[in-house]
């Protein structure tokens, strides 16, 4: 490389100024190139070689990698180097100029022609334009033209790579005019004036600020009012680009190429490169370290501003990618416009994403985490990501390996063709439509129907041309071997085919082609279509294609073929799956078959849809059945099948609804299964099932969509992993709800009495699973109800807990109102008037369990709507209804058949109440049109069971006067508080102490003993293994603390000692009752006795009539030695009503006086004044007494129905305070009930 020796040239010889000029610039060149490559090459000695001893205990690729670091630091190094020392040699080239003088330009040119052509020149300089321009440039004298020619550079449209040329260029022009360095400043002023306008050529920007830049760092410009211009610049490009970033790309095209020189910026993987190997990095003297700190803190601030706007962009493109994925979801399709608008939106923030992590590695500052979900949406694949998004999991068309093979699994009988060379047809890569969207679909419809395609049943007749009717020419293939790697299952059809290719071709050889022969074809032809349709499997179908295409594969019998496929039987619908698998395989080598069978579906479906008539269903179902199963061998594109869903759907009524529901049966799940068309078929059968809400149809076509649709879009349901139950449990459902049948109850009742009721977990499952007779067919719930009737006597605490939780339903039943729960409280009902049945539960029970029936939570105000019992549900008569048809019939006592017959006028109210609701009325009329017959049927056969002479109320007025009628005879004290009768009074009903009844009902009520399970204490002889009652452990006993216990002695002490002083008490027996002696009543009487006595008979009429003996609660007199009777009043209390005021006035006594000294006890007579306290006395005890024995003989008389009242009042107490253990017979010598041998059959017994 030659040296540079131009300044001691230019000095010593003045007078070639200008030769010395013209190439001065090219010898810097060159030296600064020289003295870059002995840097750059001293520079590369101190970067430490990479020595294979180093790390020779290290990975291979650890070695490798660290011995590519190295290298790529050393390139670094080494382009810095050069490049910061070609730039102090030339800043210190155009430091030390030496200007030519006046001689010099006198011998130039200064001709205006080639002065002018060379400013044009410069205005579309370029790179390959340097030299010739450095030649004109010494040959011309521009003194006159430097402005012309600085604002010709600075407005010249340069590229990045034009810059270094410019730069070389400005510099021997600086070094040639005096004043041009002045005219290049204020041309780049002109140009770099932005005055807070928005930049109109950020390109031109670009390269202009990295252009004055490097002017400024060469020396060609001044550095002071050069950088102060710069500053200004980027002052305002960062200043006014704090919030769109629009200038992000000028700022960091100049930290990439002048960040070194005047911020210190270095990439931040050089910096960690040099630090790891120990490399000191060549920094540029140009600018003070202060200085360059100023603009770095000024980047710092943008790029702090740009991370929060590359956030905002990037939320905003996941936002837009949402919308297009819903839209996608909603439509199936998304406009070319958004489609577009995302691309560019995803290429802009990309394209802004990877200048960012450029200025990040620069600055060394880190970039902020962005969010996942834009690492998916990369240019050109936002669109074609959706669909894998959308899909759950891996799609499956077919769901089972049966089908899959069915549809997919064809042979393939080429080989086995004799001279065959066709190409092989793959049904999986049809030519589809690029786009499967609804707008392509229109606008083919659209294009369709405006095309007035003729029925396909009236197409054109084939010809007849013999010359097809012969067989393919019978050459002698080579011999067929099996292909190598077959599998065994393979094999198999393979020899079959052969089999029958080898018989077709000796049956063609040994027959030339004859006239005859050709008529036998035909025949055989025929023979073939007509068992075709005889062929329902797999095997028989592809042995029907195999003899085909061996034997009658020629033009005329193909047409023939489709023809009679097509014009299959319009009921043959199970048949259309094989007739599609055969043309899928003759498809394989006969391309036109499948293609003609397609277009003849199209044109008939077609013809139906533009018909709109209300005719041949059956023919309308075949045609979209068999395009279905077409679809599903790939022979009918999806993109017409989907085309002829559309265009069912615009029309969505009568035969097309049961047209699109028959489509979607059979190709739906296919379709909705595949990636090109799932969400298009999401789309169609979102609208259908939007039509059918919107439409008013018929019940059986809306039964039909939703079954279509939950078959293509079955609901999701979170599967839970059920536990394992244990063995026991599994063996007790066994027997309740497998087992159990009306001939083994026996040997239930005996499998589920070894068990072991002790374990409370074993008990509890068996308790529960006897409580649910819902989970049993209905005709079992009676055996059910006779296996709990046989452990009654065995295990009665288990029992009474099922039938509490009967009850327990039951009423939770009745306090929730839900729809879903229907037939579990029908079955409930059911199974607790079989209990009754079998003598589980009382009369008392079921009758309290009929009247919550028709009065929780019923409302009698039909402007207070109840939500337990809304008008328009007529549950609670159906439920009523079941109870009384079970157990009905089984009332047989005289007092249980009076008070079902109570229950059934309300029952009747409660009935017409509902049937006369304004719900059931049309236009306010008074009779129910609108009430269901069918529940007026059951409410008639019900009562008709129960009571078959009842006469039936025909109106409410009518239910409610009998209930007036029944409240006043059985509680007339509630007529002055009740006026309206309502179901609040059944309360009231159930308290008959008034009210008479059958004194015959006890015995009644012995024939037909019931029994609560678990009544007696004793237990059968009869006993298994862990056999017991459930125990249930009573509360543990209080800790008594020593002063209790003191206090519990002590006071048993007192006690003690209280008693047995009262026992040494005397005890005197007070004579209440002291009858009047015969003697006395039959003594003579004296004459004032006649006389009163006399007196007396005038009134009473009573002269005999001997007194009457005290009462037995008189109380004694003062002396305790009298006792008095009244002898002649009545027995309403010592004087009737009816008596005279005489006879009142006087009441006869017995008095009795006991002699002197213990002497004979003597009687004496006498009248008494009926106002006198002693006969005031009299009479009101003897009311009292008469009182008191009325009562009595009430309470006597109607014991069972008070007994029966405390049931009652017992049943409304709380679950936990009821005792199910208690009968109100209360025999305490009664046997216990034994369970007969055998099950006891309900018909013979009741029946």
């Amino acid at each position: 490389m030659p040296t540079n020796k131009s300044g001691p040239t230019v000095a010593e010889r003045p007078a070639e100024i200008p030769e010395t000029a013209t190439t001065n610039s090219s010898h810097a060149a060159a030296a600064a190139s020289a003295t870059a490559t002995t840097t750059s090459e001293v520079e590369a000695e101190a970067v430490p070689e990479a020595s294979p001893n180093d790390d020779g205990d290290g990975d291979g690729d650890d070695a490798a990698k660290e011995a590519e670091e190295r290298e790529e630091l050393r390139l670094f190094i080494q382009e810095l180097g050069e490049k910061i020392e070609s730039k102090r040699l030339m800043r210190q080239q155009n430091a030390n100029i030496e200007l030519p003088g006046e001689e010099f330009f006198a011998r130039l040119d200064s001709s205006l022609k080639k002065n002018t052509a060379f400013v044009k020149k410069l205005k579309m300089f370029t790179t390959t334009q340097l030299e010739p321009l450095l030649r004109e440039l010494s040959a011309l004298n521009l003194s006159k033209y430097i402005s012309e020619i600085c604002a010709a550079l600075a407005e010249a449209k340069l590229k990045m790579n034009d810059v270094p040329s410019v730069v070389m260029l400005s510099s021997r022009l600086h070094a040639t005019y005096v004043d041009f360095d002045t005219h290049f400043l204020e041309a780049w002023q002109k140009v770099l004036n932005m005055k807070g306008e928005k930049i109109g050529n950020p390109s031109k920007l670009r390269v202009d600020l990295r252009l004055f830049a490097e002017l400024i760092s060469s020396g060609v410009i001044q550095m002071k009012p050069g950088l102060a211009l710069l500053g200004m610049v980027l002052v305002q490009l960062i200043g006014q680009d704090k919030d769109g970033h629009n200038n992000f790309s000028i700022i960091l095209s100049f930290c990439r190429h002048c960040g070194e020189e005047y911020a210190g910026l270095v990439p931040q993987k050089m910096q960690q490169l040099a630090l790891k190997y120990d490399v000191e990095v060549p920094k540029s003297d140009f600018l003070a370290a202060d200085k360059q700190a100023n603009l770095r803190t000024m980047l710092k601030g943008y790029f702090k501003a740009l991370c929060k706007h590359v956030l905002a962009e990037q939320t905003e493109l996941m936002n837009m990618t949402k919308n297009i994925r819903r839209t996608m979801e909603c439509k199936g399709e998304i406009s070319s416009e958004k489609r577009e608008k995302c691309e560019m939106m995803q290429a802009s923030f990309d394209k802004l994403l990877a200048s960012a992590q450029t200025l990040s590695e620069l600055l060394a500052e880190p970039l902020p985490e962005l969010a996942k979900e834009s690492e998916c949406c990369s240019p050109g694949t936002v669109i074609d990501n959706m669909l894998d998004s959308a899909a759950l999991g891996v799609l499956d068309p077919w769901g089972d390996e049966e089908t899959r093979a069915f549809y997919t699994d064809l042979p393939d009988l080429r080989q086995f063709l004799p001279d065959f060379s066709a190409p092989k047809v793959d049904l999986e890569t049809m030519e589809e439509p690029s786009e499967l969207t609804e707008e392509a679909i229109d606008a083919n419809l659209d294009a369709e129907m405006d095309i007035d395609d003729p029925p396909s049943t009236n197409s054109d007749p084939p010809s007849e041309n013999t010359a097809d009717d012969q067989p393919p020419p019978s050459s002698t293939p080579p011999l067929l071997l099996a292909p190598t790697g077959t599998s065994p299952n393979d094999l198999k059809p393979q020899k079959m085919c052969s089999a029958l290719m080898e018989l077709g071709r000796q049956q063609l050889q040994s027959q030339p082609p004859t006239a005859q022969t050709q008529q036998q074809i035909r025949q055989q032809f025929d023979t073939f279509l007509v068992n075709l349709f005889n062929c329902v499997n797999k095997e028989l179908i592809d042995s029907a294609a195999i003899e085909f295409l061996l034997n009658f594969n020629t033009k005329h019998q193909r047409k023939k073929l489709t023809r009679t496929i097509f014009s299959v039987q319009r009921t043959r619908l199970d048949i259309l799956p094989y007739l599609s698998r055969f043309m899928a395989v003759v498809h394989m080598c006969n391309t036109d078959v499948a293609a003609d069978l397609s277009e003849l579906l199209r044109k008939e479906f077609k013809w139906h849809i533009r018909k709109k008539n209300q005719l041949n269903i059956e023919s309308k179902l075949k045609i979209v059945r068999f395009i279905g199963e077409q679809v599903k061998f790939g022979l009918f594109k999806k993109f017409d099948a989907l085309g002829c869903l559309k265009m069912l759907l615009r029309d969505f009524q009568h035969h097309q609804i049961e047209m699109a529901c028959a489509f979607v049966e059979v190709t739906g799940v296919y379709l909705y299964n595949c990636r090109d068309s799932r969400l298009l078929m999401n789309v169609f059968l979102d609208q259908m099932l939007r039509l059918k809400l919107a439409t008013a149809m018929d019940s059986r076509h809306a039964a039909q969509i939703e079954s279509v649709y939950y078959l293509v879009k079955p609901p999701e349901s979170s599967k839970r992993e059920s536990a394992p139950r244990p063995v026991i449990h599994e063996y007790i459902r066994h027997l309740i709800f497998e087992e159990l049948c009306k001939q083994n109850v026996e040997r239930c009742i005996k499998m589920l009495r070894r068990i072991d009721w002790l374990d409370p977990d074993t008990s509890g499952y068996a308790i529960k699973c006897l409580s649910k007779a819902f989970l049993l067919r209905f005709p079992l719930i009676r055996c059910l109800a006779d296996l709990v009737s046989g452990l009654s006597s065995y295990q009665p605490r288990a029992v009474t807990i099922v039938i509490d939780n009967v009850f327990e339903d039951i009423r939770a039943g009745l306090e929730i109102h839900s729809p879903r729960m229907a037939q579990r409280r029908i079955a409930m009902a059911k199974y607790l008037g079989e209990m009754y049945n079998y003598k589980l539960v009382e009369s008392t029970h079921i009758l309290n369990t009929l009247y919550s029936i028709i009065s929780l939570g019923v409302s009698t105000d039909q402007s207070v709507v109840s939500p337990l019992d809304p008008p328009e549900s007529l549950f609670r008569l159906k439920l009523a209804c079941m109870l009384l048809d079970t157990c009905g019939p089984y009332f047989t006592s005289q007092a249980t058949r009076k008070k079902l017959d109570y229950f059934l006028m309300f029952f009747q109210h409660y009935y017409w109440f509902k049937k006369s609701h304004p719900v059931f009325c049309r236009d306010n009329e008074s009779s129910a049109d609108l009430f269901p017959i069918l529940v007026d049927h059951t409410y008639r056969d019900c009562l008709g069971a129960v009571r078959p002479k009842l006469k039936l109320y025909t109106s409410l007025e009518q239910a409610k006067e009998s209930i007036d009628q029944l409240q006043e005879r059985l509680f007339p004290h509630l007529k002055s508080h009740a006026s309206n009768p309502n179901l609040a009074s059944l309360n009231e009903i159930s308290e008959l102490d008034e009210g008479p009844t059958d004194e015959d009902s006890g015995s009644s009520n012995d024939q037909r003993e019931r029994q609560v399970a678990g009544l007696e204490p004793e237990q059968s002889n009869e006993c298994t293994e862990n056999e017991t009652d459930v125990p249930m452990g009573p509360p543990p006993p209080p800790e008594w603390s020593k002063e209790d216990l003191d206090f519990e002695q002590q006071y048993e002490r007192m006690t003690t000692d209280s008693y047995q002083e009262r026992l040494k008490e005397p005890v005197k027996a007070t004579a209440k009752d002291i009858p009047v002696p015969m003697m006395a009543r039959l003594q003579k009487k004296s004459y004032e006795q006649i006389t009163a006595g006399s007196q007396i008979s005038k009134v009473s009429s009573c002269p005999d009539l001997p007194p009457r003996s005290p009462a037995p609660d008189l109380p004694e007199s003062s002396s305790g030695k009298t006792a008095a009777s009244n002898a002649g009043g009545t027995g309403g209390g010592g004087g009737g009503g009816g008596a005279t005021p005489a006879a009142a006035a006087a009441v006869p006594f017995v008095l009795m006086v006991r002699g002197n000294r213990g002497g004979k006890q003597q009687f004496k007579s006498f009248v008494c004044a009926s106002d006198s306290h002693l006969a005031i006395n009299l009479k009101v005890q003897e009311q009292k007494i008469r009182e008191e024995k009325e009562k009595v003989k009430r309470l006597t008389l109607n014991i069972t129905e008070r007994i029966e009242e405390e049931d009652y009042q017992e049943s409304l107490l709380p679950p936990q305070h009821r005792n199910f253990t208690q009968s109100y017979y209360q025999k305490p010598n009664r046997q216990k009930f034994k369970h007969q041998k055998g099950a006891p059959d309900a018909d013979l017994i009741f029946h």
